[in-house]
């Protein structure tokens, strides 16, 4: 009996003494970031505070990408995130139809691994000047000179860093030079071709990565747990207001809803909407190209279609203000790379738009231009209900409207009808109804 013991615990001995180095080996967790959109402020702080807080317990981070580019700024900001980070930063463009132009195909390269789907894009880094309107600006040959030649030293040295292609950097800026997926794991500019997360972790096992302080650091992320962190809620809603389509969106509610309580007068809920997205409007355009010239056609457009409502110009006005709010959304919503938002779209809410003042406000401003119906010809002579006692002024209901009202015969309590008997300004004279 002794033995038995002994032996059994013996064996349990032996089994802990096993499960402790799979234990131990099991690979940390990889962090995973998304950038989905356009490169704004809010994605910078994003992507550089996920950076920041997985580097005391993971072992990398994996940034999944599909933008068409952004801010300068912001994406200085993560290339510099990634150039500190102490933890290998990898990123992976994803999924298939996905692009890394302009900023993107910067961070692509600075990276410590780069990898792209099996369908998808890089490039198209060339630098465009814009004006304070947003319009691409002709600027003078020296400092085009100059703003191209110090983003190519830029990508020539994250390049250089990385150990990826100079020469096809370089001509990404100078020439917005396109590749696809495997074009550029054949001209080393990304390092892997993977079908899905899960494969890119079993590639780039077992990888030796230099991270900053020249720290060597191997990667372990066959089986590694993934960790996903995608932004916020604030900052979901904030990034998304950089949305081109968002935008239009918020300027059709605020014009729509301002106009409209303009053109009826204590609505309030239709003012409140315009209030709030002009609001929300002034933080989309501090991250988005502002054009004053599209502006300008805009307020054109909104002008000639009040003074067509008030001016009997047989809809010549109208007509105008639909050519006008054209032009400016065609300029407001147009980038260096084509139109933010589909031109057919664009000329929908440009008919929508037209018909909105046409019609919907036409009927209240025509509704306004009616004769008042006062006296005799309007409640006099009709039959009301008290809504609070009339002792002797109080309040009655009549024909859907709320009345103050004064009884001459007396004390009138809450709920008794009357008839009005006459009618002095906006205040009302009544007696108990006589039933004939």
């Amino acid at each position: 009996m002794p033995r038995l013991k002994l032996s059994l615990i013996v064996s349990l001995l032996l089994l802990a003494a096993a499960a402790l180095p799979a234990t131990a080996a099991r690979p940390a967790p990889v962090r995973l970031l998304f950038i989905d959109g356009q490169i704004d402020p809010v994605t910078a702080d994003y992507v550089a505070e996920g950076i920041r807080r997985a580097e005391p317990g993971c072992q990398a981070v994996l940034i999944q990408m599909d933008t068409p580019g952004g801010l300068l700024s912001s994406t200085q900001k993560i290339i510099q995130a990634i150039l500190a980070s102490k933890i290998p930063v990898i990123v992976y463009v994803a999924p298939n139809g996905a692009t890394a132009a302009s900023a993107g195909a910067l961070i692509t390269m600075v990276a410590h691994k780069a990898a792209m789907a099996p369908v998808s894009n890089i490039g198209s880094a060339t630098p465009v000047a814009l004006s304070p309107s947003g319009e691409v600006q002709k600027l003078g040959r020296s400092m085009e000179r100059k703003i191209v030649n110090d983003l190519a030293a830029k990508a020539r040295s994250i390049a250089k860093e990385r150990g990826r292609n100079v020469e096809w950097a370089e001509k990404a800026v100078r020439e917005a030079s396109n590749l696809t997926s495997k074009e550029a794991l054949k001209q080393n500019v990304i390092d892997y071709v993977a079908e899905s997360v899960p494969d890119l972790m079993r590639q780039l096992d077992g990888a030796r990565v230099k991270v900053a302080g020249n720290k060597i650091v191997t990667l372990k992320t066959a089986g590694a747990p993934i960790e996903e962190n995608p932004m916020g809620p604030w900052e979901a809603f904030l990034h998304y207001l950089s949305n081109p389509m968002v935008v239009l969106f918020l300027m059709l509610a605020a014009t729509y809803g301002l106009i409209y309580e303009l053109a009826n007068p204590g609505a309030i809920f239709p003012g409140v909407i315009g209030a709030i997205s002009i609001v929300l409007l002034l933080y989309s355009y501090s991250v988005l190209p502002v054009n004053v010239a599209g502006f300008v056609f805009i307020a054109l457009a909104i002008a000639m279609f009040l003074i067509d409502l008030f001016t009997p110009t047989h809809g010549v006005l109208t007509v105008g203000g639909a050519i006008s709010l054209f032009l400016g959304l065609v300029m407001l919503f147009r980038a260096a790379e084509g139109f933010m938002v589909p031109i057919w779209l664009l000329g929908f809410v440009t008919l929508l738009t037209a018909g909105f003042f046409a019609f919907v406000i036409g009927l209240g401003v025509r509704a306004l231009k009616n004769p008042y119906v006062s006296a005799r010809e309007g409640v006099v002579g009709h039959v009301g209900e008290a809504r609070t006692d009339l002792d002797p002024t109080g309040k009655i209901f009549i024909d859907g409207s709320l009345w103050t009202a004064t009884s001459t015969e007396g004390h009138i309590s809450k709920g008794e009808m009357v008839d009005v008997t006459e009618m002095q300004g906006l205040k009302l004279k009544v007696r108990r109804h006589r039933s004939e």
